[in-house]
């Protein structure tokens, strides 16, 4: 990974933790685009005139028809005309015999053919492109991304993110109880209910009549959440419509704090810029724009962020918390205690202990000492939820008194906010600020022979040639430009999953799990009493 991939993830994350809560995503067609293949607008509804006509210049003779100044822009205007064509066409042509056959219901209900046809066709999209992106998106997902809104019908959202609950149109946000957190928002339908597409000009008006709730849901989000815009441009009408609604609801000193919460995620060479839109007569809003060609380096910036909880847990805590304040009487379902590494893998529905009160004594007010190989688990699995205040000043006074080698820290003081007042642990920090610093001088004096045993220099390579139980005490040869952080932690992940144990009295793969985090994480501020300077 370049030193400009490294800088954009380390902006982006930097971003997202300013604002103090996990991001949105706002999904447009571009998405689907992107990973799934399917057409712009344009082309989906010159695909549903390929359907409904043998014309060459279908698509052309409809855009003619359409009216130059209809309010919700001319493609609305032209689906409006095709399936008033389409109406009559599955009733009478030969060539839509077997849509009969197949939707009689729908036929006798008078739903659209345009819609139900373009549902069949998007779900037919099924191959994945830019799959890593996906993969990294799909990791992120499950603590990281606070919801969704979109815009696209199709399925992509839902298999992503598999735990969230997703609510259709306007009526499902009206009708059913949200909580805000782990929900996708489909504000323009979908291909599960053809019916609630928002594709004709009467869609976008019956939308526009009645949006007042959604308007103001959308609102709240907006103000309360960093917002990630994924495949829409800054120019898109339907992105224009809520940006002026904030700005008119804003007072400029507030619509500053917008700037940095709002991302909007475009193709290009890697860099961060500021954008800002004039409404005439209504003010100004800015936001960051942040454009790169691989999108998966924002997928691990938002995966990098701070975040206690998965979205799916934080939502079933929300609506046990609202169903108790409302008074729903108990049931009698199995409740059970877990961990808090554990969570993310209850079934949807389980309910589970939540322990709140005062400490006895002050000792208890810094919970249960944690012993060391939790804290290498941790920043490999992701899986201990340890609050870094506790790690930094109650867990490394002692650890480090027994651990001489030293500990992994970077993760924990990534996302430290006060002073570094132990002196142990700002030895450590002076001491490993290189890989070849965590190497003793026999491991130093080695290192080249070893290298030389290897016909590729990489984590996968060396992990190849020795497999995966010698590899650990063979990785240190590699210089830091050669270290896929990737494929380190992948390797790293199988060996602990693989085996509880590994860890015990495993030197060679303690230290390559502190050099891990010290890559990794290794940009912190230095937090010293007196310090001005930022440790790398």
């Amino acid at each position: 990974m370049s030193n400009s991939d490294n800088e954009l993830i380390s902006s982006v994350t930097r971003l997202i933790n300013r604002a103090g809560r996990s991001p949105y995503l706002f999904v447009g067609s571009g998405f689907s685009r992107r990973y799934l293949g399917t057409e712009d607008w344009t082309g989906l509804l010159r695909y549903l005139c390929g359907l409904a006509s043998d014309e060459d210049f279908a698509y052309e003779r409809y855009l003619a028809y359409a009216d130059d100044d209809a309010r919700y822009g001319k493609l609305p205007s032209v689906a409006t005309l095709i399936d008033r064509d389409l109406r009559l066409s599955v009733l009478e042509s030969d060539r839509f015999s077997d849509y009969r056959a197949e939707h009689s219901s729908e036929i006798r209900a008078q739903e659209s053919p345009l819609k139900v046809l373009a549902a069949e066709h998007l779900a037919s999209f099924s191959e994945r492109f830019e799959e890593g992106e996906l993969e990294v998106l799909k990791e992120a997902g499950r603590r990281r991304v606070a919801g969704i809104i979109t815009t696209n019908y199709d399925r992509l959202l839902e298999e992503l993110f598999p735990n969230f609950a997703t609510f259709v149109g306007q009526d499902d946000l009206l009708f059913q109880r949200t909580f805000e957190i782990g929900e996708i928002y489909k504000i323009h339908g979908s291909i599960d209910d053809p019916e609630t597409m928002v594709l004709c000009a009467e869609d976008y008006k019956e939308l526009d009549e009645t949006r007042d709730y959604l308007a103001a849901k959308l609102l709240t989000i907006f103000v309360e959440y960093p917002i990630v815009f994924i495949g829409y441009s800054i120019s898109d009408p339907d992105i224009q419509d809520i940006l002026r609604s904030i700005v008119r609801c804003m007072k400029p000193e507030y619509r500053e704090r917008l700037r940095d919460r709002f991302i909007f995620l475009e193709r290009g060479e890697n860099g961060i810029s500021t954008h800002s839109i004039s409404f005439e007569g209504v003010g100004t809003i800015e936001m960051t724009k942040v454009t790169t060609n691989n999108f998966g380096l924002v997928y691990r910036a938002i995966a990098e962020s701070k975040s206690s909880f998965s979205p799916s847990v934080l939502r079933e805590l929300r609506k046990s918390i609202y169903s108790l304040v409302e008074g729903d009487a108990p049931t009698e379902r199995l409740t059970v205690q877990v961990g808090f590494e554990t969570l993310d893998e209850l079934p949807e529905g389980q309910a589970f202990v939540l322990g709140v009160g005062t400490p006895a004594t002050s000792e208890a007010a810094y919970g249960h000492m944690v012993k060391a190989e939790k804290l290498y688990e941790d920043v490999v699995l992701d899986n201990g939820y340890f609050a870094p205040k506790l790690v930094v000043r109650e867990y490394f006074p002692n650890l480090l008194r027994a651990n001489s080698g030293g500990l992994p820290m970077y993760k924990y003081l990534a996302s430290y906010d006060g002073e570094i007042e132990d002196p142990a642990l700002r030895r450590q920090l002076a001491e490993k600020n290189s890989v070849d610093s965590f190497l003793n001088s026999s491991l130093r004096r080695a290192r080249e022979n070893v290298r030389a045993r290897y016909s590729e220099l990489s984590v996968k390579g060396v992990v190849a040639e020795e497999g995966a139980e010698r590899a650990a005490s063979r990785l240190y040869c590699l210089n830091e430009d050669e270290i896929d952080l990737d494929d380190l932690r992948g390797y790293l992940v199988d060996l602990l999953r693989g085996d509880k144990g590994v860890l015990t009295n495993n030197s060679e793969l303690k230290r390559l799990i502190r050099i891990y985090d010290f890559l990794k994480y290794k940009k912190v501020p230095d937090k010293s009493a007196n310090s001005g300077r930022e440790t790398t």
